[in-house]
């Protein structure tokens, strides 16, 4: 039988491919939680419980840094119609750091990131949409195991990789079969059985890239290829090998993922999303934009008029807009003529930090002609890394930074 299986790629999917699944939603949706703070994917859940799906979260409330915020989600969901509950297990040794969504029984969504504003649009993660009953059951009956603190024992036959059970065993069997090329993004590759078995693979002729954290490069064998993504911080887990099998899931190559708390991955061998995500590693590895840019995808999916029921009233009839780093809800949309920066409150997109200028720079709309002109301030301003110079063209997906003091990816509607 064939299975219906689609890549998400952030950044630049963004919360769309999430709430596209959840507006599809008839009867049930079993989301796992370790971190979450965009409102639009909260929205559609909120929407989803109005019309009579029962939603259920699973809430890790010992994530680092967001155990306050998980507790208030917690109590907000609850209060808005969802059913929430905490795995009995959860601890800071023992998270339960898997990320999946599960819709009606029938589909699965299984992310390396989480719903929040700095995965979805700042970090390099991956996520696959799968559409099989058997793949939805296995990771509902691992749910419902969680959410009931009962024991679980995995089907041997299914594609899933969790761990504390059989990820470890499936990962050295799937990193042994390499015969060509192992390819890594991961920024936590520090399993010492994970590190013998790819030195081994060195040793015997086969090419092994890591794309992963400058941190831990100097823990790798002799050998291995390794790089940084400059462009994006590298929060995906997924190991590519040969160009056509993956994994990808929320577990790291390292021996608490592998053994210790709620992990999941998938196997893929879908010839098309396997091609997709060599394509994005290899574009990663060489330091330059993927041959189909993501921001196409933004610019469909922001179209869509199911999205836009979630959008605010000002952003669902905009063109350009603004989505703040660093706060999930500061969207600014992009006026035609000019668009002032700064620290001044006198400018359209205020910035209080003292490393911005009081008139820091200008965005110029024209159509669908948009720029960005540094106003000479003291600190810069920067585009996808590059410091302007003048004044430099802005397309869809573009990142400015703002002296140190805040970032807005571009977008538009």
């Amino acid at each position: 039988m064939h299975h219906k299986i689609s890549l998400i790629v952030q950044p630049g999917d963004s919360f769309f491919p999430m709430v596209h699944a959840i507006d599809r939603a008839e009867t049930s949706i079993n989301l796992t939680v370790f971190r979450m703070d965009d409102p639009i994917i909260h929205k559609a859940l909120v929407e989803a419980c109005r019309r009579g799906v029962k939603v259920r979260l699973l809430v890790a409330t010992s994530a680092r840094g967001w155990e306050e915020a998980n507790q208030r989600l917690l109590k907000e969901a609850t209060r808005e119609g969802m059913v929430t509950r905490e795995p009995a297990g959860d601890s800071k040794k023992t998270r339960y750091h898997y990320k999946v969504m599960t819709l009606d029984g029938a589909a699965a969504l299984i992310f390396t990131f989480n719903p929040t504003r700095e995965n979805l649009h700042y970090t390099r993660d991956f996520g696959v949409e799968v559409h099989d009953r058997a793949v939805a059951a296995e990771i509902d009956r691992l749910f419902d195991a969680d959410w009931h603190d009962r024991p679980f024992e995995p089907d041997a036959d299914s594609p899933l990789l969790i761990s504390p059970y059989n990820s470890r065993s499936r990962m050295l069997a799937f990193l042994g079969s390499a015969e060509a090329s192992i390819r890594i993004a991961d920024a936590r590759v520090q399993d010492p059985e994970i590190l013998e078995l790819l030195k081994r693979k060195v040793a015997a002729g086969v090419s092994v890239q890591v794309l992963g954290d400058e941190s831990h490069a100097c823990d790798l064998p002799q050998g291995i290829r390794f790089r940084v993504v400059p462009r994006f911080h590298q929060h995906a887990k997924c190991v590519i090998v040969d160009g056509r099998r993956a994994v990808l899931g929320s577990m790291n190559l390292r021996t608490t993922s592998l053994d210790r708390r709620r992990e999941l991955s998938i196997h893929v061998q879908d010839g098309d999303v396997v091609g997709r995500l060599v394509a994005v590693f290899q574009s990663d590895w060489e330091q330059k934009p993927p041959p189909s840019a993501s921001a196409d995808t933004l610019i469909v999916h922001l179209g869509d008029t199911r999205i836009r029921q979630h959008l605010p009233v000002d952003l669902a009839t905009a063109g350009f807009v603004l989505l703040s780093r660093t706060d999930a809800l500061e969207r600014y949309p992009l006026r035609p003529g000019s668009t002032a920066i700064g620290r001044s409150e006198d400018n359209d997109v205020v910035v209080l930090d003292p490393q911005v200028s009081r008139h820091h720079a200008r965005i110029r709309l024209a159509g669908d002609a948009c720029s960005l002109e540094d106003l000479g301030s003291a600190n810069g301003t920067r585009v996808n890394g590059e410091p302007v110079a003048g004044s430099v063209p802005l397309a869809p997906g573009d990142v400015i930074r703002v002296a140190g003091g805040e970032e807005f990816r571009l977008f538009k509607l």
